[in-house]
């Protein structure tokens, strides 16, 4: 627990704030909706899906966040323009809070950038994400939107450790001759939010926490991952927990919390039904932090911080 020398970045989300100095503000949660084989969807490529139960899940998140001061996004995940389309008009005509853009097809992606921009909600919207496979297409939708944030992936292939991860941001790597950094703010992305690119266990896991301390050291901007991918692409454990499920909570959630003690903004901690179990876990390392900032000359900024609310 510690302060970054640099100065740190805080961005507005459409009114979520993101970033800063360890302690200053709440981590930001990240719950999944409408993601392969989430069963509230009954047709993923019309985006048909079961809008009580969309609309109890997105509740109970949004309950759990006023009860820890933790705030909630929506990682809205389609496979095709109309399902992109049905998932954000539920979700905006609804909610208040920030959405990621995101699936696994870029021209997907590049159309519910458009689409945000379109219906007027591009303050909310998040592009997910500018990586080292983005086409030019997709790029030049980034830049033709209103968006001005977007998760930026530092993912080398070639080298996953905190090095390659750097490289990426800042030079390119594997061919690719702009860093991603610079590739963003040629979209007109103004609110970078640097996804370290969490690796399995044994694959670079080492790196994930080093990692999102160095990006905040070097270039002040938030850090977060999907710090959960590491546990659900562990081999052992898959098998482990067919006959042991009490165990993988702890292992799932732990992940995050991890890189949380380390200064972490956000989550993307997997699927919105974990938002109870997450929310409590985050706002614990979420107080322990701002207790040491304080005695490193910070101060607690948000008044909904669980600092404020829970002690």
């Amino acid at each position: 627990m510690f302060r970054f020398d640099k100065e740190q970045k805080v961005f507005d989300l459409g009114g979520t704030t993101i970033g800063g100095q360890p302690g200053e503000y709440p981590t930001v949660l990240f719950g999944s909706m409408f993601y392969n084989r989430h069963k509230i969807v009954t047709d993923e490529d019309k985006g048909e899906f079961d809008k009580n139960a969309a609309d109890n899940l997105w509740t109970a998140a949004e309950e759990i966040s006023d009860t820890t001061g933790n705030p909630h996004c929506n990682q809205i995940v389609a496979e095709t323009n109309e399902a992109m389309k049905k998932y954000i008009d539920w979700f905006v005509d609804g909610y208040d809070e920030p959405f990621l853009i995101d699936s696994s097809a870029g021209d997907v992606r590049a159309f519910g950038v458009k689409y945000a921009t379109e219906i007027g909600v591009a303050d909310r919207g998040i592009h997910n994400s500018i990586n080292a496979s983005i086409h030019e297409d997709e790029v030049a939708a980034i830049k033709e939107s209103d968006l001005t944030s977007a998760i930026i992936l530092a993912f080398n292939a070639t080298e996953p450790g905190v090095k390659g991860k750097i490289e990426i941001l800042e030079e390119g790597a594997a061919g690719i001759e702009s860093g991603m950094l610079e590739i963003a703010e040629g979209c007109g992305i103004t609110k970078p939010l640097v996804d370290i690119a969490a690796m399995p266990l044994g694959a670079g896991a080492g790196a994930n926490v080093r990692a999102g301390v160095a990006v905040k050291a070097r270039f002040g901007l938030p850090v977060g991952a999907g710090y959960h991918n590491s546990a659900s692409a562990w081999d052992w454990m898959k098998t482990f927990k067919k006959e042991h499920r009490d165990v993988w909570p702890p292992v799932d959630i732990g992940n995050n919390l991890i890189a949380g003690i380390a200064g972490a903004d956000y989550y993307l901690y997997g699927p919105i039904e974990n938002a109870t179990m997450i929310a409590p876990a985050a706002a614990m390392i979420d107080i322990m932090v701002a207790e040491n900032a304080e005695e490193l000359g910070l101060t607690v900024l948000d008044p909904n911080h669980p600092f404020k609310k829970l002690i």
